[in-house]
């Protein structure tokens, strides 16, 4: 059964680096699934990677192309000659973790009585045949194996040095221009103080954002300035439901036994709101430091309204992306793993006499389904890197150096072996100075304007 994208699609193009078979392609309206391509991934992964990262479901089973498991798994030998599918291999069709799946079924071919068709040996990935079991020999039942997992080795590789750079150590950089952001200072941050019971209605990011400028989570958290906001909706709300129930019928209307059921509707409607806004907290027990705090319902307008300040004021230029997960299942690649892999993860901060700037790097090496993915690490072993300073840019190149996983890589469009970041600046730098660790890139870019 063939899967279908809906005319619910949203043109995000998530799908698509997703395929392993490359059966996804943009249409003339929307995206669309190759039929003659697709094998619902069977072989590759225990379910669909078109639906697990569709954000609005629309990539479904087409019951008018039904189709079997074996003619799925055919078609996946057939498009990937140079990957060997083992007994065990992925399939949607296995209802039970360690099931052993059904031999494939060939096509019949008529021959002589008496003969046997000779089986063709499968190819492996290194091109070299298999050599076939013996027509006596019994399937064996897989057995868990005992095969340690695969550790990625330590390399310690010498410091890079770019030109443009600056002789002195990250460190002592990094000392030297310190974070100087106007909302951290006295007065400003007295104000956000007394602000935070509307400031809480912001959206999360705007509020990490704004806990990250004002540095001092006695001032400002968004955690704590959630909270209190929370609370005064729930008497906000009463207010404003008060005022146009009253404005619409008459003054006389708010000293009125009617008034008490529009009070109670709108501390009910604010009480609603915050434990949807907590539910991480309540229903699953997270830690506020772990907690996604939403906004409330007048947040984004308020957002908009307090932009040109946070931009201003905060230095924030640009945060990192939080992709919509969507559909979730066992295996999912997740999303923000994805970014990770085309160098979309990076951070940009105005200090002001400096930018500075995070760039994340693949950290995990994607459940991709392939017959070779046990000899890979799960670790994404460290990139090598290069950063340039042109026209007004930098230019962040990351490049897997592995070679086993640059062989899997190449043939993936999921999973591509290297990346290119260009990430504008508002104002010119003079130098700057970079530190790469755990997979976080960090770099200090001194303006122009700075005095050294």
């Amino acid at each position: 059964m063939a899967t279908m994208i809906t005319s619910d699609c949203i043109n995000c193009g998530a799908c698509e680096p997703e395929c392993p078979n490359n059966a996804i392609s943009q249409g003339e309206e929307l995206y669309v699934i190759d039929p003659l391509l697709c094998t619902e991934c069977v072989g590759f992964h225990d379910y669909e990677a078109c639906a697990a990262v569709c954000p609005v479901d629309c990539c479904v089973t087409d019951p008018n192309n039904i189709e079997a498991e074996e003619v799925l798994i055919a078609r996946a030998r057939d498009l990937h000659k140079g990957v060997q599918f083992t007994e065990s291999f992925d399939s949607r069709f296995h209802k039970k973790e360690g099931e052993k799946p059904t031999e494939v079924a060939r096509p019949s071919v008529p021959e002589p009585p008496g003969t046997k068709s000779p089986v063709s040996p499968a190819p492996s990935v290194t091109g070299q045949p298999v050599a076939p079991q013996s027509a006596a020999a019994k399937p064996q039942s897989k057995q868990p194996s005992s095969k340690p997992s695969v550790q990625v080795p330590n390399v310690v590789r010498p410091p890079k040095h770019f030109p443009g750079e600056l002789s002195a150590n990250f460190q002592e950089v990094l000392l030297q221009f310190q974070r100087r952001s106007p909302l951290s200072r006295t007065l400003p941050r007295i104000l956000i103080f007394l602000s935070q019971p509307a400031l809480g209605a912001l959206p999360h990011q705007a509020k990490k954002d704004l806990e990250r400028a004002v540095q001092s989570p006695a001032c400002f958290s968004a955690a704590g300035a959630t909270g209190l906001n929370i609370l005064t909706n729930m008497v906000l709300y009463p207010l404003i439901l008060t005022g146009i129930v009253v404005g619409s019928k008459g003054l006389g209307f708010l000293f009125s036994q009617g008034i008490n059921i529009y009070i109670l509707l709108g501390v009910f409607f604010g009480f609603l709101e915050g434990i949807y806004r907590l539910r991480e907290g309540i229903f699953y027990a997270r830690p506020a430091n772990e907690m996604t705090f939403p906004s409330a319902f007048y947040g984004t307008p308020l957002f908009y309204a307090v932009r040109p300040l946070l931009s201003s004021r905060a230095g924030v230029i640009r945060t990192a992306p939080i992709p919509v997960d969507g559909f979730y299942e066992k295996g999912f690649v997740e999303k923000l793993e994805r970014e990770r892999r085309y160098g979309n993860v990076y951070t940009v901060e105005d200090w002001g006499n400096a930018y500075f700037l995070r760039v994340e790097f693949p950290r995990k090496i994607p459940n991709i389904g392939l017959a070779t993915r046990e000899d890979l690490p799960a670790e994404m072993p460290d990139y090598d890197y290069d950063l340039l300073l042109k026209d007004g840019h930098v230019v962040v190149r990351g490049k897997c150096v592995d070679e086993k996983v640059r062989k899997i890589t190449s043939g993936v469009g999921a999973f591509p072996p290297e990346f290119t970041s260009v990430i504008p600046l508002k104002e010119k730098v003079q130098g700057f100075s970079h530190r790469f660790e755990n997979k976080l890139l960090e770099v200090l870019l001194l303006k122009e304007s700075a005095k050294t």
